[in-house]
């Protein structure tokens, strides 16, 4: 009687990889960011288009990222202090 072995391969990839090589998920690695607009009654208008029906250009509404571990804080203060730039210096924004 003859004998039979089997071998085993692997041939799974890391995710990493899978991602990076694989077109067809290229197509779903486009980005939609939220936007944002302020329409003629001052409200905020949320869209995923780069231009308002005026013609302006939207704003971003994520905020930006955030470190804990800010270095240059101190004399970031000190500099909007001077030129009056700090928020508590300035008239209240109208929408």
């Amino acid at each position: 009687m003859d004998k039979v072995f089997f071998a085993v391969v692997d041939h799974r990839k890391t995710l990493s990889d899978s991602r990076r090589s694989s077109p067809a998920n290229q197509e779903y690695s486009i980005k939609m960011y939220l936007q944002f607009y302020i329409n003629e009654n001052g409200d905020k208008v949320y869209t995923t288009k780069k231009e308002s029906p005026l013609g302006l250009a939207t704003q971003s509404a994520h905020p930006a990222r955030f470190s804990p571990d800010d270095k240059f804080s101190r004399q970031r203060v000190l500099l909007k202090k001077r030129f009056g730039l700090l928020p508590t210096q300035k008239p209240p924004r109208k929408y």
